[in-house]
């Protein structure tokens, strides 16, 4: 459901690298409901604001929206509009029912549109819009109603996770010129990663579209000759 370099942005952009966590990423980016997150320790959001950080509009330097926000009508309506990423935080025991439609996912198609009806106001809708809510706590009891609407996603740190990023934070502290390096060397790693994936994709795209002989088509040993060379440099 998702590649190995999509994984290696996502753990750039702070998702834990255990493999709980990356099927919660995976869960977050492939489900039809909008995500439901437990998030005791604050790594899933952390994680979001990274991931959404270009689709995350601002209210007065504020980016994440309270569930008590008088305001969160007027601003889910801009974000839904403009297609950007809205994080409601500090859900505890229920969710406004003003969301129900945004959580079904009732639209109303009008030829090339598409409308949401939120408390009687007709809401135009941008496919790219997205939501996240988020709870701080620990053992949620939410209604099987809510649970059904949303994409229910446990973000509590594991035992192998916690390992890794207390191991993080001591290299940091102690050796800040290797962890810099580290990451440094990851990011390097991902994209040479992605870009063998794209150089294999195109090999196999020139190889079922030849109808004559390969050794006569310089583009096909071009292509091959590249990925070669990209692939001796990510091993």
């Amino acid at each position: 459901m998702v590649d190995i370099g999509t994984i290696g942005d996502w753990n750039m952009q702070g998702l834990p690298t255990d493999p709980i966590s990356t099927q919660n990423g995976i869960l977050v980016t492939k489900s039809t409901w909008f995500p439901l997150l437990i998030d005791p320790q604050g790594r899933a959001l952390s994680w979001i604001r990274s991931k959404e950080a270009d689709n995350l509009p601002s209210w007065n330097g504020q980016q994440l929206v309270p569930l008590s926000d008088t305001k969160v009508k007027d601003k889910l309506e801009f974000c839904i509009s403009n297609g950007k990423s809205l994080v409601i935080i500090g859900v505890e025991d229920e969710i406004d029912p003003m969301l129900d439609p945004v959580m079904e996912k009732q639209f109303i198609r009008k030829s090339s549109k598409m409308f949401i009806n939120v408390s009687d106001k007709m809401m135009d809708y941008e496919p790219k819009f997205m939501m996240y809510f988020i709870t701080r706590l620990p053992n949620p009891n939410f209604r099987s109603e809510l649970q059904a609407k949303t994409t229910f996603i446990d973000f509590t740190v594991t035992q192998k996770g916690l390992n890794e990023q207390l191991l993080g934070k001591v290299i940091d502290r102690e050796q800040r010129a290797v962890e810099e390096q580290l990451n440094q060397v990851l990011e390097e790693v991902n994209s040479n990663t992605k870009s063998l994936m794209q150089l294999d994709a195109s090999l196999l795209e020139r190889l079922t579209s030849n109808t004559g002989d390969l050794l006569e088509d310089e583009e096909l040993i071009a292509v091959l000759a590249n990925t070669k060379a990209k692939a001796a440099e990510v091993n």
